[in-house]
Formats: structure tokens, C-alpha cells, sequence
């Protein structure tokens, strides 16, 4: 069923998302603006946009349904590319940054002067890459056509759209701007149902001294119990 509301969010945030790309086409003039955003992005903008990224389709479906699926043990994958992120800017960001190269494929090449090793690092990546883009896609696909009722297809086709748009327009500082924004949209969106339960619930202290003010069935003494299909227990 297609929600209105839905409808309409989807295309603020389309509208948003596209005019901040071509926003920041303006500062895209050299290789260094498009690629590393000129290095001018200040830390806090820098670090909402890696906020932004590790709340992607991936934390907000993937995780979320590992987690109905076998429980909170898999919480343990958000906390490991979490850590990830760490690795990254400390072994990866830091050397490309001081080595002045702009990829890992340009740093191979320069470091190790050879051709053929920065044509490994482009498919390695372009595979990782490859990897990383299909769940987020099909994240996409399966938001837009439950939520404006367009088909599967029609829903990749537009995020990709989407994105594409902004790569091309505004380059690096364009896709940091976009996931800013965008992590400040997911805050909100993760605050109001918090907000909502503890004014439809009460205070945590208050849910849980009503949860231990039940009465627990128990078993005074060790006791076999015979549980036939179809009972519950």
C-alpha cells in the first residue's frame, strides 16, 4: 500500500539530496576538489558524513534484521566495521594523505612504481566496491517500491540515479555535504520513536520496576515437564 506520507519524504529527501550535489558542483574546479574535497573539510562535518555512512542501508536493515532473525549476538557485526572505520584512517587515510595521493590505486602505483600493481588495486577495489554497492541498492529498491508502491526495479534504477548525480556534480565534498545531512536526518529519525515509547511507556526505570512487580510463575520443586507439539509453554 502506497503511504503518502512516504511518498512525500522520499521526494523531499530525492530533492534535498540532488540539489546539495549540484550545490557543490561550484567548488569542484580541480582533481583535489572533486576527489579529496580539496582536504578542506573541517572534522566535524567529516565526521557526521562517516556517521552518516555507518548509519547506511546496512545498519538500518541489515542489522536490524539479523537481529529479529537470531538475536542480539549479531550486534557484534555493527561494532566490527565500526572498529573498521579506525583501521581505515589510521593504516589507509593517513599514508595516502602524507604520500599525497589521492586513491589506494595511485598511492600503489607511486609507491611501488609499477603499473601493474596500481591495475590490481583498481579491481580490488572496484570489486570490494561491487560488493558493498549491491546490498545498499537492494536496500534502495526495497525502501522506495514498499513505500511509493513503484516497482523493484524502478527503485534501484532511481537511487542509482541519485547517487550518480551527485558523484558527477559535486564530486567528494558533494557526497561528504549529502551524508552530513543525512546522518542529521537518521538522528531524527532514530530520536522520535525513542521519544514516543517513553511518553507512551514511561522513564526506563519505570518500565522495568513494573516488570519486576509481576508476578513470575515458578516451580517449588525440580519437576519434570512433558511439552506435547502444540502446547505453550
Amino acid at each position: 500500500m502506497t503511504s503518502p506520507a512516504a511518498v512525500a519524504g522520499l521526494l523531499a529527501m530525492l530533492v534535498a539530496t540532488v540539489a546539495v550535489g549540484v550545490f557543490a558542483r561550484r567548488f569542484a574546479h580541480t582533481t583535489s576538489d572533486f576527489l579529496v574535497a580539496a582536504r578542506a573539510v573541517r572534522p566535524a562535518a567529516n565526521a557526521a558524513a562517516i556517521s552518516g555512512e555507518y548509519l547506511s542501508a546496512a545498519s538500518f536493515l541489515g542489522i536490524a534484521g539479523l537481529v529479529m532473525k537470531f538475536g542480539y549476538d549479531v550486534l557484534w557485526y555493527p561494532v566490527g566495521y565500526a572498529a573498521g572505520y579506525l583501521v581505515l584512517l589510521v593504516f589507509i587515510a593517513g599514508p595516502l594523505r602524507r604520500f599525497g595521493a589521492y586513491t589506494i590505486p595511485d598511492f600503489a602505483e607511486g609507491r611501488f612504481s609499477s603499473p601493474r600493481f596500481r591495475r590490481l588495486a583498481v579491481g580490488l577495489v572496484i570489486v570490494v566496491g561491487l560488493f558493498y554497492t549491491l546490498p545498499q541498492m537492494k536496500a534502495a529498491g526495497i525502501t522506495v517500491a514498499s513505500a511509493a508502491g513503484v516497482p523493484y526495479a524502478a527503485g534501484v534504477v532511481v537511487m542509482a540515479a541519485v547517487v550518480v548525480t551527485i558523484v558527477i556534480a559535486g564530486g567528494m565534498r558533494g557526497v561528504t555535504i549529502v551524508q552530513a545531512v543525512q546522518f542529521a536526518v537518521k538522528v531524527f529519525a532514530i530520536t522520535v520513536p525513542v521519544f514516543v515509547l517513553l511518553v507512551h511507556f514511561g522513564t526506563p526505570g519505570r518500565i522495568f520496576a513494573a516488570a519486576g512487580a509481576r508476578e513470575v510463575p515458578t516451580l517449588p520443586a525440580p519437576t519434570t515437564v512433558h511439552v506435547a507439539p502444540g502446547v505453550r509453554w
